[in-house]
């Protein structure tokens, strides 16, 4: 609205002006050309692919889990590995008559690759090594023993509903009967950790989905359920011990494998790739982004500096038809990179390209690429942006093309370089 105002404000002055020249009429109804022009320039980029380095999957509240096999990216394999929380002052006396009644997983699924394989065939195992309390990050894995603690179906009727799934009672009476014994091993969470370090949750071999789970303690966790001894003496007292899942560190890792596509030769971490098929791909959880370089605005800013940005419009797409039954992320970013190709943290945030209208130097309103999934085309207003580069208050040329969440989510998109465009609509005076 302020720069509506400021070029009717332009137009007035211009007006008052030149009604006081005394040789010629010139105005809006003359025959001469009006004094300002409004024009549009698409601004020209160039792109590549590069793969991000270190990306973190360390204590998100999510993990995934699940096979991809997609023709553009290749192979994926998802684990997610977390520590069990024992809640050793819960421990009750157990006593020598109490029965073990049952023992249940549950678990919250709160993402879906493909949106009509609604069956996880999950597996649960025990680790065979204590997970680290460090950083890990989507390369990482830990050895996974032999020993089953969960294997079963679920179908997933509703994302973010918490469903239950029996634990194998070899696994369950071990622990059990610790806990009736009060052995060393369930003394401490340290003691706890070193014979029972954790878990790593998977889905068969040939499942053909992948699925966020959701690692917090009130919808992770293992409950057993067992009978006690009444005060006459009847084994009837239902009683309950929680191992909770989501407190400890978690993580998860992911297995790729890109050959026989046009990645197969990703496999340097952040440096530029043109890939042989000519396309820009983008693929979320597996760090790979689209690389957009801005120099021609640059060149666009010192032949006109003295434009008024109406509006300047990003588009991507169309992009390419998506996997069946796979959604493109439905936001992207424009993420601040330079000649290192390491996406910039601002605090816990990446510098991005700010909303119109936000501080430019910010980190804090990152402007958002909206998906149309009709037109299969991503759009976004960076006119503030594109202003405050032709003013050379803030100019930066070198961006990712990312999806909000790089650890977050799978998905992946694709689509041609000449679809990424830049429209840049200005007036000048003439």
């Amino acid at each position: 609205m302020g720069k509506i105002k400021s070029i009717g404000a332009l137009f007035l002055g211009l007006t008052l002006l030149f009604s006081c020249e005394k040789n010629g009429d010139f105005g809006f109804g003359s025959d001469d050309v009006s004094p300002v022009e409004f024009s549009v320039e698409s601004v020209g980029t160039t792109s590549s692919v590069v793969l991000l380095d270190s990306i973190s999957s360390t204590n998100l509240g999510v993990g995934f889990i699940g096979n991809i096999d997609d023709p553009d990216v290749g192979k994926l394999k998802a684990t997610s590995y977390a520590k069990m929380e024992l809640n050793v002052s819960d421990i009750k006396d157990i006593s020598e008559e109490a029965i073990l009644d049952s023992v249940k997983l549950s678990i919250k699924f709160g993402y879906l690759y493909k949106d009509f394989a609604k069956t996880a065939r999950l597996k649960v195992s025990l680790l065979s090594e204590q997970i680290e309390d460090t950083l890990h990050i989507t390369t990482n894995s830990t050895a996974i023993s032999n020993q089953l603690v969960v294997s079963g179906n679920i179908l997933i009727d509703e994302l973010d509903s918490i469903y239950t799934i029996d634990v194998n009672m070899d696994f369950a009476e071990e622990l059990f009967e610790l806990m009736r014994n009060k052995s060393p091993e369930v003394a401490t969470q340290e003691a706890f950790e070193t014979a029972f370090p954790g878990l790593a949750f998977q889905t068969q071999d040939n499942s053909s989905n992948a699925y966020g789970i959701v690692l917090e303690p009130e919808s992770s966790k293992i409950d057993f359920y067992y009978s006690e001894v009444s005060s006459t003496g009847a084994v009837n007292v239902p009683a309950t011990h929680q191992i909770t899942i989501g407190d400890l560190t978690h993580y998860y890792g992911l297995e790729l494998d890109r050959s026989g596509t046009a990645l197969e030769g990703l496999t340097t971490t952040n440096q530029e790739y043109s890939p042989s098929s000519g396309l820009r791909y983008i693929q979320a959880g597996a760090g790979v982004v689209t690389k957009i370089n801005f120099s021609e605005l640059e060149t666009f800013a010192n032949l006109k500096p003295d434009v008024i940005v109406n509006t300047a419009q990003v588009t991507i797409g169309p992009i390419e038809e998506p996997v069946d039954g796979v959604t493109p992320p439905t936001r992207l970013l424009l993420l601040l990179t330079d000649s290192g190709n390491k996406a910039i943290r601002d605090g816990q945030n990446f510098r991005a390209i700010q909303q119109d209208g936000a501080n430019p130097i910010g980190s804090g309103t990152p402007l958002l690429l909206l998906y149309d999934d009709e037109t299969k085309i991503y759009t976004g207003s960076i006119t503030s942006f594109v202003g405050y580069y032709i003013s050379d208050v803030f100019r930066r040329n070198q961006f990712f093309i990312a999806p909000p969440s790089i650890n977050g989510e799978l998905g992946s998109l694709v689509f041609r370089p000449e679809d990424f465009k830049l429209k840049v609509f200005y007036s000048e005076l003439k």
